[in-house]
């Protein structure tokens, strides 16, 4: 599979927006509305990104010893911005973004932990992607919610750094999964690389000859089918 480029110059720009887009969908929610994260509600969900970017404990999504006194962290400033009064101004430090010394403690703490290589390339390439799939969190838990018509570019950045990624989210699955945008372009992963004895083909661990699922749809559909919200995915599924 040839090679592609993990950050774009212009990704950036792409993130900045992305942010604003969460915001926008924080606020015209409000505090106390579900969304598509299990137990959390839309002020828990802002708690998340608040603390991704700004505590060192955020090395917890990372790290797995460290995702529990994360998630208690996160609980407890969530249930503190339930009035709207907190609410706003939680998502209004979202708005804002880390300063220069949060992001540069939380690049030390991965150093710190061994995390560098993969994880800090996690890490680094993330922003695009949770900004994107959290604005949809809240967006699509919401009564007559409708998909957002994406840009090229947008969509272009949100599938360049899914196909960075995409075998870390589908690393559970049991056979070969190939993601098929409406463009044609695509993704495998989990390629099948077991051969069994008198075989000609690859097989996958649940012993079936070639097996693989492709999903298709648009590039925002195929992120957020990769993030685990399978259900609320417009994506068309089809084993062979």
């Amino acid at each position: 599979m040839k090679d592609h480029d993990d950050v774009h110059p212009d990704d950036e720009d792409l993130v900045l927006a992305s942010r604003d887009a969460l915001v926008s969908a924080l606020l015209a929610a409000g505090p106390n509305q579900s969304t598509l994260c299990e137990g959390w509600q839309t002020q828990h969900l802002a708690a998340h990104i608040h603390l991704r970017e700004m505590s060192p404990l955020a090395a917890g999504l990372l790290v797995r010893p460290l995702s529990r006194p994360l998630g208690g962290k996160t609980m407890a400033l969530g249930d503190r911005a339930s009035t709207p009064h907190e609410f706003s101004a939680l998502v209004e430090r979202i708005a804002t973004g880390p300063p220069v010394a949060a992001r540069a403690r939380g690049s030390r703490v991965l150093t710190r932990l061994g995390s560098t290589g993969p994880a800090r390339r996690l890490s680094e390439l993330s922003n695009l992607l949770e900004f994107y799939v959290h604005t949809e969190d809240v967006r699509r838990a919401q009564p007559r919610w409708a998909p957002r018509r994406l840009s090229e570019e947008y969509a272009d950045a949100l599938f360049r750094q899914l196909r960075a990624v995409a075998r870390v989210h589908y690393r559970k699955t049991t056979h070969g999964t190939t993601l098929v945008r409406t463009n044609g372009d695509s993704i495998e992963v989990n390629p099948l690389k077991t051969l069994v004895p008198g075989a000609r083909r690859a097989t996958s661990a649940t012993g079936a000859v070639g097996s693989r699922t492709y999903i298709s749809g648009p590039a925002g559909e195929l992120v957020m089918h990769a993030f685990g919200r399978t259900e609320h995915a417009l994506v068309l599924v089809d084993a062979a």
